[in-house]
């Protein structure tokens, strides 16, 4: 029976596949969130599975973190931002975080399985993706969300830096939107925005269930026509362009509780 963790279950993405997991009566889950009342008033069901194994606390917690990723099959690695905060490194922590559990694991246990990381990424960071983007188009989302896609570079560089004994498939998707699920497919030459968080969720399972997508960009796109619009997508450029020319307009919109 296969024995997966999410880290980061209560994201729009996080919580996709952990609702999708746990239709399988096959699969145990394994769930890290920093809120164990966040996640259960969101997801109330898991409160009676018993296939459901909650690891509640700070992503620093290697106890915690190594608890959550021992003897699973794979590791669906979901903290993420969206808000172009300046100077973010929430993916650098959630990269190593992972890194030193498995070490601290390998150590300890030394017949320990390594499980295969299926780290949420972005199109954006691919050259392969982003380059099929009008020119205008690309400069304008490098910009807004800068500091996110910096922050994503330097996890992935550093989960490479550890490919000897490591396992990793960056999933890489255009721009998200909150829609029910229409149908995937995954794709090593294109991304196509938008994608619905449920898609982009089976999408990932799919790579972890297929397997043999290690060390390469993957992007989910839909797989039928119909996919919703974010409307809330120019609202986020628009104040990520802020951030990024201005970063100190954050901490002055942070300070007034604007943010």
């Amino acid at each position: 029976m296969p024995l997966y963790a999410v880290l980061g279950a209560t994201g729009a993405t996080g919580s996709n596949i952990l609702k999708l997991l746990t239709k399988d009566p096959q699969n145990t889950v394994n769930v890290y969130v920093r809120s164990k009342q966040k996640l259960l008033a969101q997801v109330p069901e898991i409160t009676s599975n018993k296939r459901v194994n909650i690891f509640a606390g700070h992503l620093s917690d290697t106890a915690l973190i190594a608890s959550c990723l021992k003897n699973t099959d794979a590791i669906f690695s979901t903290v993420a931002s969206n808000d172009n905060v300046p100077g973010t490194h929430i993916a650098q922590d959630t990269a190593q975080s992972i890194v030193v559990a498995l070490t601290d694991l390998r150590m300890t246990e030394p017949q320990t399985k390594i499980p295969t990381i299926i780290w949420l990424s972005s199109a954006s960071v691919n050259p392969k993706f982003y380059k099929q983007e009008p020119a205008f188009v690309h400069w304008l989302l490098s910009h807004a969300f800068s500091f996110v896609y910096t922050d994503l570079e330097h996890a992935e560089n550093y989960l490479k830096m550890h490919q000897k004994w490591l396992k990793a498939v960056f999933i890489q998707p255009g721009g998200l939107c909150e829609d029910k699920q229409r149908g995937h497919a995954l794709s090593l030459e294109r991304e196509q925005t938008f994608t619905s968080y449920a898609d982009l969720a089976a999408g990932m399972i799919e790579v972890a269930e297929k397997g043999g997508y290690d060390w390469q960009g993957v992007a989910v796109v839909p797989a039928t026509g119909g996919t919703a619009i974010e409307w809330k997508t120019p609202g986020r450029v628009l104040r990520g362009l802020t951030f990024h020319f201005a970063p100190w307009s954050y901490w002055l919109a942070k300070s007034l509780h604007l943010q």
